[in-house]
């Protein structure tokens, strides 16, 4: 039986509609860590007829974010939903049997998503200021809502619970530690640095402070928009429980600035940082944000040595895992001026 076939099936299971029916099937590339496929579902629903378009994402069979649980990520998107953009989660598969491998399905939000690099004439992609200035205030009150959500009442009370910031700088260096160690790099100097100046300042944080939703990968090139307005908030693979400055450092990094100085080419980083709070968002710790800046270069490293990993035993094809061979040599860099011992890269 075919894809298209057992997606059929699968509509007509869970709808409860025996003629549930599926039409305009899209295989998407975009994006590295779940595959995606879009169509248009149509079933009856207590006598009426329904007609939606959604999305599938499934789990790969080896990829940068391995090993792959969905259900934590499904988990939060249906948390948030209501609080915050984010899509409606309408059913979730953990059971490979269906499509050959584990997936959610999740209404189709109509936007177009902005990236985090400059044009060849050196300019933000989204050239009106204050178009830019619109997008940044409202993807920072999204993140404030998010990281103000009362998660002790919701399923998100089933993850790993961090007592404070302290303990959860130091969570987030073992998981990444992990994921470094599990791709068997190549010996990397700068990176080994990076650790053990990551294990030196969490001994120094604060155990006092929040502990909150974090989205983990929230950013430029991961939300849909329509003009000045956030309509999506998409890519929930590595959301836990965390400090929320980890989400403001990630959002603000070099790897999403570039050399533009704006944070996800889109307003300075002190204005999309001073938009958070303005939003009702926690206050901005300077030394934890330092903290995860430095995290966020090696959260990153780590993931593209585990995208190399897959390739290289060849778990998976996508010959995109690539060109991270040759990306390495930039998040040297990247680490290198979070650790101060690079030049600034804006000159």
């Amino acid at each position: 039986m075919d894809f298209d076939d057992s997606l059929r099936r699968y509509l007509r299971r869970v709808t409860g509609d025996p003629d549930a029916e599926i039409a305009d099937l899209r295989r998407h590339t975009q994006g590295f860590s779940l595959e995606t496929v879009s169509f248009v579902g149509a079933w009856s629903e207590d006598g009426l007829a329904v007609r939606q378009q959604l999305v599938l994402r499934r789990q790969p069979p080896a990829g940068l974010l391995e090993p792959y649980d969905l259900a934590p990520q499904v988990m939060a998107m249906r948390a948030v939903h209501g609080a915050l953009a984010v899509p409606r989660v309408r059913w979730f598969e953990n059971d490979s049997a269906a499509l050959g491998a584990p997936f959610y399905v999740m209404d189709f939000v109509e936007g177009d998503v902005p990236l985090p690099v400059l044009g060849p004439d050196g300019l933000p992609p989204i050239t009106d200021e204050v178009e830019r200035e619109a997008l940044a205030r409202d993807l920072t009150a999204n993140l404030a809502r998010l990281h103000r959500l009362d998660w002790k009442a919701t399923e998100v009370a089933a993850f790993e619970q961090p007592t404070g910031p302290r303990d959860a700088a130091f969570g987030q260096i073992a998981h990444w530690r992990g994921f470094y160690q599990r791709a068997h790099p190549e010996p990397n100097p700068m990176l080994a640095r990076a650790f053990r100046e990551l294990d030196r300042r969490a001994a120094t944080l604060s155990q006092d402070g929040p502990v909150c939703v974090v989205h983990g990968d929230f950013r430029t090139g991961n939300f849909l928009r329509e003009g000045g307005q956030v309509r999506a908030v998409l890519d929930w693979e590595m959301v836990h429980l965390g400090d929320p400055l980890e989400d403001l450092a990630w959002a603000t990094s070099r790897l999403w600035r570039g050399q533009s100085k704006l944070a996800g080419v889109l307003v300075p980083c002190e204005r999309f940082l001073g938009l958070y709070q303005e939003a009702g968002g926690y206050e901005v710790d300077p030394e934890r944000l330092a903290f995860y800046d430095l995290m966020s270069g090696v959260k990153m490293a780590a993931i593209m040595n585990t995208g190399l990993r897959a390739f290289a035993d060849q778990r998976t094809s996508d010959l995109r895992m690539t060109i991270f061979r040759h990306q390495l040599a930039g998040m040297n860099i990247i680490v290198g001026e979070a650790l101060g011992i690079v030049p600034s890269l804006d000159g």
